[in-house]
């Protein structure tokens, strides 16, 4: 099964609305609790990937996109995916990850939620202390989990006035060890 295989009869969303006040962004591990309460409790432990939309200079998404094995869709998935700003009409956020590259055939395991110990904005902070990351202007979050069956992997692309990736980093999801890949890997 593929992540593209998913019918848009099988697009749920869910919006957690952060205030104005509140200065924390909208962490992958925050949303997803988000995304939780919108699904059927055997859904809930499949998670098969997470991905953001690209973010501003900030580099915080404000918007995750949550990918469920759910047997019972005509997809075999259910998306959900949560956003940090109110909006009445849901196709903005729905379509700002309308360019995110397709995920691999590692997506199709479920995400060991256990070994998923460290969150986007972790993550982020790993990345940054490896590397300066001078003239990045976006950035671009996947969590997969590898078909070795070893920790969840988060992949970080950062971005600046081109539309290819500037650098990406591997982080494992539960250690924070960190991977630099090459253009191509």
């Amino acid at each position: 099964m593929s992540i593209m295989h998913c019918s848009l009869l099988s697009l749920g969303c869910a919006f957690g609305f952060a205030s104005t006040s509140d200065k924390t962004s909208l962490s992958a591990l925050r949303a997803f609790k988000i995304a939780q309460r919108r699904l059927r409790p055997e859904v809930r432990a499949k998670l098969l990937s997470v991905s953001s939309s690209r973010t501003d200079g900030s580099l915080a998404p404000e918007a995750w996109r949550f990918v469920f094995l759910d047997l019972a869709t005509s997809g075999n998935c259910r998306v959900v995916t949560v956003a940090a700003k109110t909006s009445s009409e849901h196709p903005d956020t729905v379509e700002a990850f309308s360019s995110a590259k397709t995920e691999g055939e590692s997506s199709n395991h479920a995400i060991a939620q256990n070994k998923w110990m460290l969150d986007s904005d972790q993550a982020l902070a790993v990345a940054r202390g490896t590397s300066k990351l001078k003239g990045v202007r976006s950035a671009e979050y996947r969590l997969v989990q590898p078909r070795n069956g070893h920790e969840p992997l988060w992949t970080l692309y950062f971005y600046a006035e081109a539309p290819e990736a500037v650098a990406r980093f591997q982080i494992t999801a539960k250690t924070g060890a960190v991977k630099i890949l090459a253009n191509g890997e």
